[in-house]
C-alpha cells in the first residue's frame, strides 16, 4: 500500500522538474536525485536534491534561488552556508530550502545542496549504503513507521528518516510502537 504512494510521489517530483527545475538546476552543478526519492522511500512531499561543482560560489548560488522561485513562487525560501559553520550530519555546502506552502498539509518542501564531489562522495554512500541492506520486509517497515510518524512535532528536530533507517535496518525495529520505544530507550522523550 504504503508502496504505491511511494510511486505516486516519485511521479509528482518527476513533474515538478519537468516544470523547469531540473533545466535550472543542471545549470549549476551536477544533478542527484538523492534521499528517500532515490530509496524509493517516499511518504511525503520532501525532494532531496545534491548540486555537484568544484567551485562554491555564493553569487550563482543566490542567482539559483532566484531563478527557483520565479519557476516554483515559493512562500519560503531558507538558506544556509555549511561551509562557514559545521553541523554534525550535514555536508559541507551551500544549501536552499524551498517550501511551496505546508509541508505538513501536503505541499512540497525540496532540499537543494550544493557541494564539491567530496562531499557528495559522503551523502552518496550513506545512501548506498541503505539501499544495500533493504528488503521488501524491512522497506515496508520504513514506509509504514515513515508514515506514521513524519507529521509528528518533534519529527526533523528530535528524530528523523534516519533515526528510522537506523532502527529497522540496525535494530530489528519493525512497527511505529516499537520505534517510540526505541527512541525513548536512548533518550529521546517524544
Amino acid at each position: 500500500m504504503h508502496s504505491d504512494y511511494d510511486e505516486e510521489l516519485r511521479a509528482e517530483a518527476d513533474l515538478l522538474l519537468a516544470s523547469g527545475l531540473r533545466e535550472i538546476l543542471t545549470d549549476y552543478g551536477e544533478l542527484n536525485l538523492v534521499g528517500s526519492y532515490a530509496l524509493r522511500l517516499m511518504v511525503w512531499r520532501d525532494l532531496d536534491v545534491h548540486l555537484v561543482r568544484a567551485e562554491l560560489d555564493r553569487k550563482s548560488f543566490f542567482e539559483l534561488g532566484a531563478r527557483i522561485a520565479d519557476v516554483l513562487n515559493p512562500h519560503k525560501m531558507h538558506y544556509r552556508d555549511q561551509t562557514i559553520i559545521s553541523t554534525e550530519g550535514l555536508p559541507a555546502g551551500l544549501y536552499w530550502g524551498v517550501y511551496l506552502g505546508d509541508e505538513r498539509e501536503g505541499a512540497w518542501k525540496i532540499d537543494i545542496w550544493l557541494t564539491n564531489s567530496e562531499e557528495f562522495r559522503k551523502v552518496s554512500q550513506y545512501g548506498e549504503k541503505v539501499s544495500k541492506r533493504l528488503t521488501d520486509a524491512t522497506r515496508q517497515s520504513i514506509l509504514d513507521i515513515k508514515t506514521a510518524c513524519w507529521k509528528h512535532p518533534q519529527y526533523r528536530k528530535w528524530f528523523s528518516s534516519s533515526d528510522i533507517y537506523d532502527a529497522v535496518l540496525d535494530h530489528g525495529i519493525i512497527n511505529v510502537e516499537e520505534f517510540w520505544r526505541f527512541l525513548r530507550g536512548r533518550g529521546r522523550f517524544i
